[in-house]
């Protein structure tokens, strides 16, 4: 059982795969290079309150990292700025442009954004900053921050660019779903903003890497000019489609995971070798409380119970005292549970 990836536990929508099997000989021919249906679904989909053009406004991805790393060749300049712990391909991409790198760490172990250093730091000529990553909810804590992201761009120098990775917007604990698109919405207003989003996680096409990016006119313009031709292949469009259609699909995995983060967390909260630390979306960190390691614990897993975390010391600004853990079907979570206690 792979608790390590952040994907829909409901696996692929059957929607979704019926289409699949119904155009596959579509793998045969060139798919459309500029994804047309696709961003016209993408649109209606997120329904914005603020007028967004699909050719314009819009950029489609072979997954959301392809993006980050247009993103990073059009706007990252002399130093890049990074909140950590946070997803390392936005290091990667700045470290492929010569990019120097700024790194921001937490306000405490529950890992709240500093928003106040990011501004102060940004802000500061001397330091010749140029662009800044931030993941929102982030990956891989799991906090989602509005007041604190908000305060970022109306503080920040307009000059500075910033990537807002959105990839797990719709698995937040958000009640209204249009209240998805707050940040969407204030991309008229701020002209240095590009908003990255990802079908992969929401609706199960890790393997078919589809992902978006909405800015300015000028903005999605500077990303194209580093566009590869075809990048999204036939397939991934013809699923990515599908999917966008399929809402009952999202709710259902929405209340999987609104229900499933609840039971855990209070079952988890029985032992006290561990700490499972809130989060605001599908997955969660678990804190170890003993002796024991991550590495110790997560080769344990994997050995002994075949069931596979990420261990989370690789992140920057966390030890090895850490696992990242998805939410997955109530039959998955209760097989975890037990391995835990019997691992820890």
């Amino acid at each position: 059982m792979d608790f390590s990836s952040n994907i829909n536990p409901l696996g692929i929508s059957k929607e979704v795969s019926e289409k699949l099997k119904a155009n596959i000989k579509l793998a045969y021919f060139y798919p459309d290079p500029k994804c047309s249906e696709l961003k016209k679904k993408i649109i209606e989909y997120i329904d914005s309150e603020i007028d967004l053009d699909a050719n314009e406004n819009l950029i489609t991805g072979n997954g959301a990292t392809e993006l980050i790393h247009y993103f990073a060749a059009a706007f990252t300049r002399k130093k890049t700025l990074i909140p950590t712990p946070t997803f390392c391909e936005y290091e990667l991409a700045a470290k492929r442009r010569k990019s120097k790198l700024v790194f921001v760490p937490p306000l405490d172990n529950n890992f709240q954004i500093d928003s106040d250093s990011i501004v102060k730091l940004t802000n500061n000529p001397d330091n010749e900053i140029g662009s800044v990553f931030l993941c929102n909810p982030n990956n891989p804590t799991g906090k989602f921050f509005r007041k604190e992201i908000l305060e970022i761009l109306e503080k920040i120098d307009k000059k500075i660019h910033i990537l807002l990775d959105e990839s797990f917007i719709e698995f937040t604990d958000i009640k209204k779903e249009k209240d998805n698109n707050y940040f969407i919405n204030q991309i008229r207003d701020s002209n240095n903003l590009v908003i990255l989003r990802s079908l992969t996680k929401t609706f199960g096409l890790a393997g078919l890497r589809v992902g978006y990016a909405l800015s300015t006119k000028e903005n999605i313009q500077k990303l194209n000019n580093n566009l590869i031709s075809w990048n999204v292949n036939g397939l991934a469009q013809i699923a990515a489609i599908e999917a966008l259609k399929d809402k009952s699909y999202i709710k259902a995995a929405r209340k999987n995971n609104i229900y499933e983060k609840k039971r855990v967390f209070k079952l988890i909260k029985k032992n006290r070798k561990i700490r499972a630390i809130s989060t605001d979306v599908n997955f969660y960190l678990v804190e170890i409380l003993n002796e024991k390691t991550s590495t110790e614990l997560t080769s344990k897993l994997l050995t002994k119970n075949g069931i596979l975390v990420r261990d989370c010391k690789s992140f920057r600004s966390m030890n090895d005292k850490f696992i990242r853990v998805a939410i997955k079907t109530p039959k998955e979570n209760n097989v975890l549970l037990e391995s835990l206690e019997e691992a820890i």
